[in-house]
C-alpha cells in the first residue's frame, strides 16, 4: 500500500512539474513572434531582440533588414531577413494588407515589391539579399529575388556564392 502511494504521489509531482513548464512557456516574457490588433495597418516600430523572426525563429537585432508582414485581421508578424519573408510566404497564405522591409540606402520603409535587392548583402541569414529603395546597376527585383530565394540560388549555395563573390 506505501509503494502505491508512493507511485501516485511521484506521478502527481511529475505532473504538475509538466503544467508549470508548459505554463512558463506561454506568458508574456516567452517568445514574440506577432503583434496583434494593428488593425490601422501601420508599420510597428520595434528594439532589437524584442521579437523574434516568424520563419527562423532568431532574436531580430539588425534591424536595417527588418522585414514586416501585416495581415488583413491586423496581426504583425517579424521577420530578421527579406529571405525568411519568402520562405514563410511559401507556406503559409494570410490575407495580406501589407508586406514592408527596410532599406540599406535611404532606411525608409518601402513595400517589399517596390523595393530592389542585392544579391551579395551581409544579412542575417546569409541569403545575400537587402533591399535598396533607388535602383543600381546590379540590383534584382522583388520577383527575382523571390525566384532566386525559392530555387535556393543565393549565397548559401557554393556555386552562387563562388560566382558573386569569387570565394
Amino acid at each position: 500500500m506505501k509503494k502505491i502511494v508512493i507511485n501516485l504521489l511521484t506521478f502527481v509531482v511529475v505532473i504538475a512539474i509538466l503544467v508549470i513548464l508548459l505554463l512558463s512557456f506561454g506568458n508574456d516574457q516567452g517568445s514574440k513572434y506577432v503583434y496583434k490588433g494593428n488593425t490601422a495597418h501601420k508599420i510597428i516600430k520595434i528594439k532589437p531582440k524584442e521579437y523574434q523572426c516568424s520563419e527562423c525563429n532568431m532574436n531580430i537585432e539588425a534591424l536595417a533588414y527588418e522585414a514586416q508582414i501585416i495581415t488583413q485581421e491586423g496581426n504583425t508578424y517579424f521577420f530578421d531577413d527579406i529571405g525568411c519573408v519568402v520562405l514563410w510566404l511559401k507556406n503559409h497564405k494570410p490575407a495580406i494588407a501589407k508586406i514592408v522591409t527596410q532599406t540599406l540606402d535611404t532606411h525608409h520603409w518601402v513595400d517589399v515589391r517596390k523595393a530592389w535587392y542585392t544579391r551579395i548583402a551581409h544579412d542575417p541569414m546569409g541569403y545575400g539579399f537587402a533591399a535598396y529603395e533607388k535602383k543600381k546597376k546590379g540590383l534584382i527585383s522583388y520577383d527575382e529575388m523571390k525566384l532566386l530565394m525559392l530555387q535556393g540560388k543565393n549565397l548559401h549555395d557554393p556555386f552562387v556564392k563562388k560566382k558573386l563573390l569569387g570565394k
